[in-house]
C-alpha cells in the first residue's frame, strides 16, 4: 500500500474500518478552462470554504458511507489500490471531510449540467449563494472588478425606472451595495432593498436617498415578506444567475407587482462570439464560478445555459407584457471580420439595433422590460 493510505490508516486492519463523511458539505462544479475542468468548490454546512476539490475526491466522497477504505481506493474493475483514488482518500482524511463511521451527512452537489433544466432548488444551490457571499463579500463592494457592484450599469436602467412623480412604491430584489436602489430613492420614491445578506443591506441603508426612502429586508427571494400587489416597479439586476431557481424570484417579483405595474431584470449572456464558437466550433465560454447559470439565444451552447427565449415566455405565462428585450454591448470582443460587417448594420439601424432580432438576444448582457396585465 502506497505512503499516503499508510499515513492515514497505520495497520492493515483499519483499511477494513468502514468510513463516512463527517460533515454535510456542498459542492460547486467549476467550469474555468483550463484551471479548473471539472472540479469543485467546496463549503461546510455553516459556510466556511474548504478550498478545491478535484473530480477523484468527490466521487470517493460520494461513496464514503459505511464503506471500508480498502473498498474506497479500489476503483472499478481493479483488484488493487488506484494510486488517485489512494491520494484522493488521503487528503480527505487529512481534511477531516472523511472519518471512521456508520452515517453519513448529506452531499449537496451543483452540477448544472447534469441537472433537470435549470431549476436546481436542491438544498445546495439554496446554500451555496449564502456561502458565496459570506466568504467572498469583501469582493463585492464598491469599485470592485470582480463585479459590477458599483453603478457602471445604471444608464442602461435609468430610462426604465419610474419618473419622479408620482412617487412610487419599488423593489430592488438582490440590491447587493445598493447603487441602483439609491438611484431610485434619488428620484423620490420608496425603495424595498432585498438581499439575503445582511451586511450588505447595511451597506445599502448608509446610501444617501435624497427625497426618497430606502427600507432593507434581508430574506429570500423566493419568498419576500411583503403583500401581493403592493409595488409599482420591481427589479432584479445580475441576481437571477446566482439563485437556485431563477423562474421562481420572477413569479415572486410578478406577485408583488399591481397590475400595469412594471418589471425590469438584467442578466448575463453569450455575445456573438460566444455563440457561434460555442454553435460552429464546439468552444465553450468560460463564465464566473459564482453562475449558477447564464442566459444565451441557442440551446445547450454552454453546460449552464438558460435560453433567452425561455425567459422571455415564462415572463408571457406569468402574466406579464414583455414591452424590450434588449441586448447590451452587443458588438463587444466580436471577432473580425464580423466586427466590421456587425458595425454597418448597427451604424444601418441606428439606436434601435440592439432591440431588434436578432442582435436582442446576442448581447453581451440582456434586459427584459415588462408590465404586468390586469
Amino acid at each position: 500500500m502506497s505512503d499516503p493510505l499508510t499515513v492515514m490508516v497505520p495497520n492493515e486492519g483499519a483499511l477494513d474500518a468502514q468510513l463516512s463523511r463527517r460533515e454535510e458539505l456542498v459542492l460547486l462544479k467549476l467550469f474555468v478552462p483550463p484551471y479548473y475542468y471539472g472540479d469543485y468548490l467546496a463549503f461546510g454546512a455553516a459556510g466556511e470554504p474548504l478550498g478545491v476539490l478535484s473530480p477523484v475526491a468527490v466521487s470517493v466522497l460520494r461513496e464514503a458511507e459505511e464503506r471500508p477504505a480498502r473498498a474506497l481506493v479500489c476503483g472499478p474493475g481493479r483488484d488493487g489500490p488506484d494510486p488517485e483514488r489512494v491520494d484522493a482518500l488521503s487528503e480527505l482524511v487529512m481534511r477531516g471531510l472523511v472519518a471512521p463511521g456508520a452515517s453519513a451527512p448529506p452531499l449537496h452537489e451543483i452540477a448544472p449540467d447534469k441537472g433537470g433544466g435549470t431549476r436546481h432548488t436542491g438544498r445546495g444551490a439554496d446554500l451555496f449563494i449564502r456561502h458565496f457571499y459570506r466568504y467572498f463579500g469583501d469582493c463585492f463592494g464598491d469599485g470592485s472588478p470582480l463585479i459590477d457592484s458599483h453603478g457602471d450599469f445604471l444608464p442602461v436602467l435609468e430610462p426604465y425606472f419610474p419618473p419622479p412623480r408620482p412617487a412610487a412604491v419599488c423593489l430592488d430584489a438582490g440590491a447587493g451595495s445598493g447603487h441602483y436602489a439609491a438611484a431610485l430613492a434619488r428620484l423620490g420614491h420608496h425603495v424595498y432593498a432585498c438581499d439575503i445578506d445582511r451586511a450588505r443591506l447595511e451597506a445599502v441603508a448608509a446610501r444617501s436617498a435624497g427625497a426618497g426612502t430606502i427600507q432593507g429586508l434581508q430574506c429570500d427571494l423566493q419568498d419576500i415578506p411583503l403583500p401581493d400587489g403592493c409595488v409599482d416597479f420591481a427589479m432584479s439586476v445580475f441576481v437571477l444567475e446566482h439563485v437556485a431557481d431563477p423562474y421562481a424570484v420572477t413569479e415572486e417579483l410578478v406577485r408583488l407587482l399591481r397590475p400595469g405595474g412594471t418589471l425590469l431584470l438584467a442578466v448575463p449572456s453569450f455575445n456573438i462570439r460566444d455563440t457561434m464558437a460555442a454553435w460552429l466550433h464546439g468552444e465553450l465560454p468560460t463564465l464566473n464560478f459564482e453562475h449558477l447559470r447564464s442566459y444565451g439565444l441557442v440551446p445547450r451552447t454552454h453546460p449552464w445555459c438558460e435560453p433567452l427565449l425561455d425567459v422571455s415566455a415564462h415572463l408571457r405565462a406569468c402574466g406579464v407584457e414583455v414591452t424590450t428585450v434588449l441586448g447590451v454591448n452587443v458588438l463587444s470582443d466580436l471577432w473580425e471580420p464580423w466586427a466590421s460587417a456587425l458595425a454597418q448594420i448597427a451604424a444601418a439601424h441606428g439606436p434601435a439595433f440592439a432591440s431588434t432580432w436578432p442582435w436582442n438576444h446576442l448581447g453581451r448582457q440582456t434586459v427584459f422590460h415588462g408590465r404586468k396585465t390586469p
